[in-house]
């Protein structure tokens, strides 16, 4: 006789394929943004900043949509200003459970525009792409 066994959902951590070198713009350069048809987590980030110099001043914003439909608002924002810590030049970024919508931008307010090295990671449910 075969047993029932029920087994939570359970959820995949990834690489974001959104993961990679991100040349800065003028004004705003969305580097990750993310959705689910259910809930996931956005399980964080890291950004290189070791390529920042004296006078060099970036931006990081991570915005989300809150409700169905709903604009993307600011859920954190930071300013990063000349060359960062040698021993510490990356930034993190937490994870944030999400349905809706997760947007991660950056820009580059003075010095010569950088390319920064940029990681993503996501948990969605498996079975969701």
């Amino acid at each position: 006789m075969a047993t029932a066994s029920i087994m939570p959902p359970m959820l995949r951590l990834k690489r974001s394929a959104q993961s990679g070198s991100k040349a800065m713009a003028v004004g705003w350069t969305v580097v990750y943004t993310e959705s689910s048809v259910m809930a996931y987590i956005f399980a964080g980030a890291e950004i290189d900043l070791s390529g920042m110099i004296a006078g060099d001043v970036v931006d990081i914003r991570v915005r989300k949509v809150l409700i169905s439909g709903g604009n993307l608002i600011n859920h954190d924002q930071k300013q990063y200003t000349d060359a960062q810590p040698i021993g510490h030049p990356s930034i993190h970024i937490n994870p944030i459970p999400d349905v809706y919508g997760v947007e991660i931008a950056m820009r580059q307010v003075l010095g010569t525009l950088l390319t920064i090295d940029c990681e993503f990671f996501d948990a969605k449910r498996l079975g969701i792409a």
